[in-house]
């Protein structure tokens, strides 16, 4: 990996780690789960990381999750 997208993963690393040590404090402190937008913003980040890691970038796409299927039946 090339010196830019090395750092660029460092960051993307740094910040997915931070996001999930709040996550589990809340969930360890308060029993809380995460918002989605959480959710998301990490599995976003884990596919930009997945991307740079394959030398590759194509567009994202909304994520879809199980809570969001089956909440869009039954609307």
């Amino acid at each position: 990996m090339a010196g830019p997208k090395r750092d660029e993963a460092k960051s993307i690393l740094a910040y997915i780690r931070q996001e999930l040590r709040y996550m589990d404090e809340d969930l360890r402190n308060d029993g809380l789960l995460p918002e989605l937008s959480s959710l998301r913003s990490v599995y976003e980040q884990l596919s930009t990381l997945l991307e740079i890691s394959d030398g590759r970038r194509k567009k994202k796409g909304k994520p879809e999750f199980p809570s969001e299927k089956n909440k869009n039946k039954h609307s």
